[in-house]
């Protein structure tokens, strides 16, 4: 990849996370990810049935993210 292609990736990455940031900065948005916390990230993804596994698990990776942008987390494609 080029300088001018990664210095692209890291522009956009940084408007995104302040997107991130403006959108949960309100007391409605810290409520809305408390409820994503309560509903999708702290609770087991593991089922007996491994397809209802990786839907969970897919749910969590979702609220991950969403942590992540707003803790300055590593970019991920």
């Amino acid at each position: 990849m080029t300088d001018d292609y990664n210095q692209k990736l890291d522009k956009e990455y940084k408007t995104l996370q302040g997107d991130y940031a403006i959108t949960f900065s309100t007391k409605e948005g810290e409520r809305v990810l408390q409820d994503l916390k309560k509903a999708y990230y702290h609770r087991t993804s593991f089922d007996s049935e491994p397809y209802t596994t990786a839907y969970n698990e897919g749910q969590r990776a979702v609220v991950i993210r969403i942590i992540n942008l707003l803790t300055k987390g590593e970019y991920n494609e």
